[in-house]
């Protein structure tokens, strides 16, 4: 009888290992993408459009990244400091009319190509997580590194983007 008793006990601890174990991966998501929106706001911050001007609000967009968006609304809403922030949820489909920063979610990469296209030339800071984003095209690439979040920049896809981006900002990048 104890050989089974002992069994359960192990069996019980592991199911609530287990059931523990989510809410620790779901808590670390949620900070990472509290941490995103700390860059993408600093980004805001650091980056020169073309033809801005002082009155010149911005306007980020997100493609599938809905907590990141949250955390941006929250921001945004309580930002004293201009310029001022507007967020908006988009598709890779739709027009990237009004958008200053781009911020595409995971999953996207089949649509990669089609994203950085319609940011060439219209003044649109691409910013994205997944490996390879700046290599395909992207503007800026967030990384995590020695259990940070950091960033890596593509100053050439930065140009063909028309975005200027701070010397400041420059420095704090990481190298691949």
């Amino acid at each position: 009888m104890r050989p089974v008793i002992h069994k359960l006990a192990i069996l019980v601890i592991i199911a609530l290992g287990a059931i523990g174990l989510p809410s620790k991966l779901q808590a670390q998501t949620l900070q990472i993408d509290s941490f995103t929106a700390d860059w993408i706001e600093g980004f805001a911050d650091f980056t020169r459009w073309p033809n801005e001007s002082q009155s010149h609000n911005i306007t980020i967009a997100l493609i599938d990244a809905p907590e990141v968006a949250n955390y941006l609304k929250r921001r945004a809403a309580e930002r004293t400091s201009k310029p001022k922030l507007r967020i908006v949820n988009l598709s890779a489909n739709d027009s990237f009319e009004y958008v200053d920063i781009l911020f595409v979610g995971a999953g996207n990469r089949a649509n990669w190509k089609t994203i950085f296209e319609k940011c060439q030339g219209e003044g649109i800071l691409s910013i994205g997580s997944q490996e390879g984003f700046c290599q395909s095209g992207g503007c800026v690439e967030l990384v995590v590194r020695k259990n940070r979040l950091r960033f890596l920049i593509n100053t050439d896809n930065a140009n063909q983007s028309d975005v200027t981006l701070s010397s400041k900002l420059l420095e704090l990048a990481v190298h691949p």
